[in-house]
């Protein structure tokens, strides 16, 4: 996806995300990784956790636990716009 994005004319940033403990430690590091080497690959910055201060945040997830609820879109603006900002 980054390549054909690349490859289309668009600047890409990666949003990078974690995945819960109950993953096991090995399949959590490796997941994690996946994103660094992407980026490092394809040469494009990376927000190494877009849910930085959103995820596991009950106020902040709509109510399957999964996805940021309308609360979070600020601190996700937050997290994203130092690695945006100079793409734009």
């Amino acid at each position: 996806m980054v390549r054909q994005s690349q490859e289309a004319g668009a600047k890409v940033l990666l949003l990078g995300m974690l995945l819960p403990p109950n993953y096991g430690e090995r399949y959590i590091t490796a997941f994690a990784q996946t994103f660094k080497a992407v980026a490092e690959a394809q040469k494009v910055p990376l927000v190494p956790f877009f849910l930085e201060g959103v995820g596991g945040v009950p106020e902040m997830m709509q109510e399957d636990g999964i996805h940021p609820a309308l609360a979070a879109q600020e601190r996700l603006l937050e997290n994203a716009w130092p690695a945006l900002e100079p793409l734009l």
